[in-house]
């Protein structure tokens, strides 16, 4: 269920029992949790999501990304 992933993170591995991998992690979109709400076996967890959103204050990373989404014309 996991593979129904809508940014296509995810491929089967190799082999005779192959099982799903992360094939494009960058691809994966911050605070999304879909593939593991779908993972029937819970084998994959994320960071909550308050520690995420406070990490990027600390590191200031919202004025950065803001600034380069200007930069490409993507916001005013």
């Amino acid at each position: 269920m996991c593979m129904n992933c809508g940014k296509k993170v995810y491929d089967w591995a190799d082999g005779p029992n192959g099982k799903p991998k992360v094939a494009r992690p960058y691809e994966c979109v911050i605070g999304c949790t879909t593939c593991a709400n779908l993972c029937q076996g819970g084998a994959i967890s994320f960071q909550d999501i308050n520690k995420i959103r406070e990490l990027y204050r600390k590191e200031g990373i919202y004025p950065k990304v803001k600034a380069i989404l200007k930069e490409e014309g993507k916001i005013k």
